[in-house]
């Protein structure tokens, strides 16, 4: 079978180094550096960050989570993506995250925005995606909440309630008064 059908297999479309040792079964650094370089010139992998590697059709938000592990898409990405803030913010991916940090790669911007543990490893309403994780539209609200005070939300209509609530508890106290209080206005 040939190398390429195996990563094709694998349904993924953004490779770590790693990733590409263990499905390849290749351990030879030397040799898994020359496939590499081949199917770069063959136009079949780009590497559009170091020691990433991807389909030239990568899905953005698998990329999103190799370029910071330990993370999940969240805040205004969400939030724009569910029509709950009409605010486009073009290419700049936000995560919620260990730390805070951005980087570019690839013609987009990624903001990772710290959360303390308890909430960040929390999987109450984390979606699994395969091979990234995102926040449901009220996780997402939740988390905007927890760093930004008032934060205004443009569009409320389809939020459930009650699922924001339950979301609410694994923040703080203001989160919890502030859900309170969309609810009440929305």
């Amino acid at each position: 079978m040939s190398h390429i059908w195996k990563l094709l297999q694998s349904k993924k479309t953004v490779f770590t180094y790693q990733n590409l040792q263990s499905i390849l079964w290749i351990q030879n650094r030397e040799t898994l550096k020359s496939f590499l370089d081949r199917q770069i010139k063959a136009w079949i992998l780009i590497r559009p960050y170091k020691w990433i590697y991807a389909f030239k059709n990568f899905d953005i938000f698998e990329f999103a989570s190799k370029i910071k592990t330990q993370s999940y898409i969240s805040f205004e990405t969400v939030l724009k993506k569910e029509w709950i803030i009409f605010q486009d913010y073009g290419k700049t991916i936000f995560l919620a995250s260990n730390n805070t940090i951005e980087k570019k790669a690839f013609w987009y911007t990624f903001k990772c925005l710290k959360l303390k543990d308890s909430i960040l490893y929390n999987p109450i309403w984390l979606i699994n995606k395969w091979w990234y994780m995102i926040a449901s539209k009220e996780r997402a609200i939740c988390d905007r909440l927890y760093l930004s005070q008032n934060y205004y939300f443009d569009n409320l209509e389809w939020i459930d309630k009650q699922k924001l609530i339950d979301i609410s508890q694994i923040y703080n106290q203001r989160v919890i008064l502030q859900v309170k209080k969309l609810i009440k206005n929305a």
